[in-house]
């Protein structure tokens, strides 16, 4: 007698109950992929859980040789204390008697669902595993522009499979001089149709040049694609990968379907965007030249897409923030912990973790008591997105001053306006790793971190 025999001399209700005592979402998991009748029931009852728990950001400093990790520092109960380091991948760190030095890249690419996409690696940090990636082959398919670049990014749903991909998308830069664009290229339409892209498929374990139609309009021509981003983002959202690659439109690829579609981005879009995942989806959030930042979410009916205005929000509470708090997030100070020995010894404050209550869980949240008007000339601040809470209507912020100094985060609450600190993400002793580049935004990049501590050796889900 086979499973779904068993099943079936059981009663629905029967058979769920039995299931919903399996308390390890990693078990449940596993046994949605025994037979149709288990996994119908699973999902039927909503038994495994659906959300991933946000556990804080992955920063990217490009002047530190490490990521960083910034959270709340006591993990909720029933889940597993995340650290940003990432001692455990093969490629060791060494310290140099002159200096501080890798033997490899770790600088995060990008992030989905609890995965890590780092040059050569996808690394699970709460499971401390990590995968080998072959390097991506060049791409000659038709209709690629001859200075388009590539940026690859992670597709990994865990709720569908325990296996992911990574896709290798292309933009266009704009640091060539117009004089040395080709005339025809330019005028060609873009993103071409079929667009060809390599995709990295960790069941196969290996890249493969795959062909995706065009369902729609094309972006524009080439000439028109080309834009300084600052930037590229994306979002796996229902099977779908949404890509913030250039400044005029947004990519949004099928890997089941090969086919792929332009949307465009919602009106009066400012000069810096970024999207990301919230409560209702796939969210865009773009910074207006008057101290603004505006909101928007996608609505999609029947492959037609249209942005649905959320608000457009002042700025002015986190720029007239007049205090450097630490907390009630921390700063893991991973760098910092490594290459100590090379640097000036600093009495770092401890932080009470026992004094701070604010949990992005919870929408019942205090009134921030730090928040003053400041009636004096402001310092220059540049304000960055470090991402949307995935759950919350929460955005987060960072705010710095020249050369990343005194970088604070900020939490706006989307739906009551408030404006919530939550601390530095300045790195201890950062000015001894900085070479002195200029305060872009390209220095920064922050990936919302959702741990996924229960994906390890999970079959495919049954046809």
């Amino acid at each position: 007698m086979d499973h779904g025999d068993l099943a079936a001399l059981l009663p629905e209700d029967v058979l769920a109950e039995v299931l919903r005592r399996v308390a390890a979402p990693r078990w449940l998991a596993m046994s949605r992929c025994v037979c149709k009748a288990w996994r119908a029931i699973i999902d039927g009852e909503s038994l495994l859980r659906t959300e991933l728990p946000f556990s804080g950001f992955f920063i990217t400093f490009r002047e530190l040789c490490l990521p960083e990790f910034f959270s709340r520092p006591v993990s909720p109960p029933g889940r597993p204390a995340i650290s940003g380091k990432l001692d455990f991948l093969p490629t060791p760190i060494k310290v140099r008697p002159d200096g501080w030095s890798l033997d490899g890249d770790y600088y995060i690419q990008d992030h989905c669902n609890g995965l890590l996409l780092l040059d050569g690696y996808v690394v699970n940090p709460a499971t401390r595993s990590w995968d080998p990636l072959a390097p991506c082959p060049p791409n000659h398919g038709s209709g690629i522009v001859y200075d388009a670049l590539d940026r690859e990014l992670l597709a990994f749903d865990p709720m569908v499979s325990s296996h992911y991909h990574v896709v290798s998308i292309h933009y266009l830069p704009t640091y060539f001089r117009p004089a040395q664009f080709d005339p025809l290229e330019e005028a060609s339409e873009w993103p071409p149709s079929p667009y060809i892209l390599h995709v990295f498929s960790s069941k196969t374990r290996h890249w493969e040049e795959r062909s995706f139609v065009r369902e729609g309009n094309a972006g524009g021509t080439v000439a028109e694609a080309r834009a300084d981003l600052g930037r590229v983002s994306s979002v796996y959202w229902r099977g779908s990968l949404y890509v913030l690659s250039q400044y005029n439109f947004i990519t949004r690829i099928s890997l089941s379907e090969d086919k792929y579609s332009v949307i465009k981005p919602p009106m009066g879009i400012g000069w810096s965007s970024y999207i990301g995942l919230s409560e209702k989806g796939v969210y865009c959030a773009s910074f207006l030249k008057n101290d603004h930042i505006l909101v928007c979410t996608l609505n999609e009916t029947c492959n037609q897409f249209d942005w649905i205005l959320k608000h457009e929000y002042d700025l002015k509470p986190v720029e007239m923030f007049d205090r450097q708090v630490h907390g009630p997030w921390i700063l893991e100070d991973i760098n910092y912990g490594i290459f100590r020995s090379h640097l000036p010894n600093i009495n770092k404050e401890e932080v009470i973790q026992e004094k701070f209550k604010w949990n992005s869980d919870d929408d019942d949240f205090p009134e921030n008591e730090d928040m003053v008007e400041v009636h004096r000339r402001r310092p220059y601040f540049e304000i960055e997105i470090l991402g949307f809470h995935p759950y919350k209507e929460i955005l987060f912020l960072s705010r710095s001053e020249t050369f990343k100094l005194k970088a604070m985060a900020f939490a706006y609450h989307l739906n009551s306006f408030k404006v919530e600190s939550l601390g530095s993400i300045y790195p201890s002793c950062h000015k001894y790793f900085d070479s002195g580049l200029a305060n872009e935004a390209r220095e920064i990049e922050s990936f919302p971190y959702t741990p996924c501590c229960w994906i390890e050796e999970i079959p495919e889900r049954v046809n």
